[in-house]
């Protein structure tokens, strides 16, 4: 009996190794196909030296393929990345700064909306971590441009962001009865100019903040009107 089962267990394991092999050069196929379509996604987001690369980590001295067997699997992957010329791909977790891993979140969501059974509803939260000027400018595009196909929620501190909204809620705290309440409203149209002047002027609103804020209301619908 201990015989067959030893007998059993060789060519069961020996079955689950072929069956790894297929499945990690399925993956490796696939991760080549990811890559050059995540660095596109990081081109049009401004990062054109962007550089992404899937590693799958070889087998150690002595090591079998049968010392990874896992549910997943019996690779080992790490994302690599490389944002400038001249540099070495290293570990994306490692080097990759606030602003580069917005864009990067920013480009796999948008890879991820383009596949079928995908939910409707997209939340972006704190997506501009580290970004301003013409990269916020960016984003809020790539984001409007999601948003053609799917419900986007974006939590934004950036009026270029903030502009970009069809729909434009504030969220702020309120001290009620000794307790502290958070209370969302949405706002009309006159009110989200003045919100969006409010993110770029800071406390005190001002008649050229307002009117900077107006403009870049208007310069947002135009935008999505030329690109829907």
């Amino acid at each position: 009996a201990a015989e067959k089962l030893e007998k059993e267990y060789r060519q069961q394991t020996h079955i689950l190794e072929e069956i790894s092999m297929k499945l990690t050069h399925a993956r490796e196929e696939a991760a080549r196909r990811f890559e050059k379509a995540i660095v596109e996604q990081l081109r049009e987001l401004g990062m054109k030296n962007a550089r992404l690369s899937m590693a799958f980590a070889p087998l150690e001295e002595g090591e079998r393929i049968r010392d990874r067997f896992s549910a997943l699997g019996t690779d080992r992957i790490e994302m690599m990345f490389c944002a400038n010329l001249g540099q070495p791909l290293k570990p994306l977790a490692r080097v990759a700064s606030g602003g580069e891993l917005s864009r990067i979140m920013l480009a796999l969501k948008n890879l991820s909306a383009q596949k079928p059974g995908i939910p409707r509803s997209m939340v972006f939260d704190e997506i501009d971590t580290g970004i301003s000027g013409r990269m916020a400018q960016v984003v809020a595009e790539k984001m409007s441009q999601i948003g053609d196909h799917h419900q986007v929620i974006c939590v934004t501190h950036l009026p270029q962001i903030a502009a970009m909204a069809d729909s434009h809620y504030m969220i702020e705290k309120i001290n009620q009865k000794g307790r502290t309440r958070t209370v969302i409203k949405m706002l009309k149209k006159n009110e989200e100019v003045r919100d969006i002047a409010r993110l770029m002027a800071g406390s005190e609103v001002t008649e050229m903040s307002v009117n900077a804020a107006r403009e870049m209301k208007e310069l947002a619908s135009k935008f999505k009107n030329e690109n829907r």
